[in-house]
């Protein structure tokens, strides 16, 4: 097995430690020569034995985090633990997000000159629209790249008291989409308060029939490694647009708000 994650944290631990592999052998009950396979990857231990050794070397639980995809062939690789690099693979894309926000992705020029005014008072009229452009740009991007079917669920809130110019241009921008027959909108009524989401989420599907999930926290996006953990976050998104605007009865209300 080559190189992976556990077998470069469990290394780097062990030499933060002081602890040469016979001597960390000694510790968890094993031989030295086990060490020095488990960190080349010619072996994988078993969990019993990850516990053992993240204890040895006070790893907090990580050691047993970065071993489960390892053990199950699951592995992701480096290049699929960047949000961006996702989206250029994806063949499908589910974004829910609760706030008062229409997801950036299928954001207009408009619309996202609005927040980023609001998010960068001081910020010059150029830079506004330089990160406006930017924004917009990304979805235009993928349309070009791979094209994947984008799924948005968001608030009908995050469309009510903006300026008449900045409402109509997003909401034409939304119904283009629609209309190319690459986006699903779901809106969720005022009056349906949606508690199991917190922060933005996202479930990227792959060619290879993958399953990606992702978050953004304040501290930037956040992508989950194992399959159980996209299953769960795509269960959320399967719920939460269960309490959502069908989406004939979405572009209904957005034809309104024109």
């Amino acid at each position: 097995m080559p190189e992976n994650d556990f077998t470069s944290l469990l290394s780097k631990l062990r030499e933060l430690s002081g602890f040469s592999q016979g001597e960390l052998a000694d510790r968890v009950g094993s031989s030295g020569a086990s060490v020095s396979r488990w960190e080349t990857g010619v072996i994988t231990p078993k969990r019993a034995k990850v516990e053992q050794l993240d204890r040895a070397l006070n790893g907090r639980g990580r050691l047993v985090r970065v071993w489960e995809p390892v053990a199950t062939g699951l592995q992701i690789p480096p290049w699929m633990r960047s949000a961006g690099a996702l989206e250029e693979k994806a063949v499908s894309i589910s974004v829910v997000t609760v706030s008062n926000l229409v997801p950036g992705l299928v954001q207009s020029v408009e619309y996202a000159r609005q927040v980023f005014r609001a998010g960068h008072p001081t910020a010059s009229v150029s830079e506004i629209e330089r990160l406006a452009q930017l924004r917009v740009s990304r979805y235009e991007s993928l349309i070009r790249k791979n094209d994947p079917f984008v799924t948005v669920v968001f608030p009908f809130s995050a469309l009510k008291g903006l300026p008449d110019h900045v409402r109509i241009d997003q909401v034409k921008t939304l119904i283009r989409h629609i209309d190319r027959g690459r986006l699903a909108v779901h809106l969720v009524p005022d009056e349906t308060p949606i508690l199991a989401v917190a922060a933005p989420i996202q479930v990227y599907r792959l060619l290879d029939g993958r399953k990606v999930a992702a978050s953004d926290h304040a501290n930037g996006n956040h992508v989950y490694t194992t399959p159980d953990e996209a299953e769960k976050i795509e269960g959320i998104v399967t719920h939460v647009i269960g309490r959502c605007l069908p989406v004939g009865d979405t572009a209904r209300r957005l034809e309104e708000l024109l």
